[in-house]
């Protein structure tokens, strides 16, 4: 019989990532790491703006309507949990970079879904994609603060 091998650091990352995104609002939110939580939140709005590119592609705009809120609804809570965790972003800018840069990623992503929509339905991105731009310049400046 031979024994396992012991499981490593990189190998226990790489478990990390893999695991299933978060199923729901509801469950991002009942994280009680305010960090976690910051960062799950990121991670579940990007999920939900693809998956209104996917429902625009099928002609479903109340699907699109409905993530493209959902969207918006992640990255606020995401922003409430940095608030919750209470540490600046400029001596802890780890957290904050990745979730401005991926909100960033968020908004190309809108810009091409607004570009490829019909003129009647560009109005849907219009708003969650201006309160998402507010908290991405937030997010910047802060990380951009000089330490105090």
């Amino acid at each position: 019989m031979t024994a396992l091998a012991p499981v490593t650091p990189l190998a226990w990352i790489l478990l990390l990532l893999m695991a299933a995104p978060p199923a729901s609002l509801d469950q991002v939110k009942s994280d009680p790491n305010s960090e976690h939580r910051a960062r799950a939140a990121v991670d579940f709005a990007a999920v939900a703006e693809r998956d209104a590119e996917a429902a625009y592609d099928k002609g479903d705009m109340a699907a699109v309507k409905s993530n493209l809120q959902t969207t918006q609804d992640a990255i606020e809570l995401s922003r409430q949990a940095f608030e919750d965790w209470g540490k600046s972003a400029s001596r802890h800018p780890g957290p904050y970079k990745y979730a401005e840069t991926r909100s960033r990623e968020i908004l190309l992503r809108l810009n091409d879904l607004e570009n490829r929509m019909d003129e009647p339905d560009r109005p849907l991105v219009e708003a969650p994609k201006n309160k998402i731009q507010e908290i991405h310049d937030a997010w910047f400046d802060a990380i951009m603060e000089k330490k105090k």
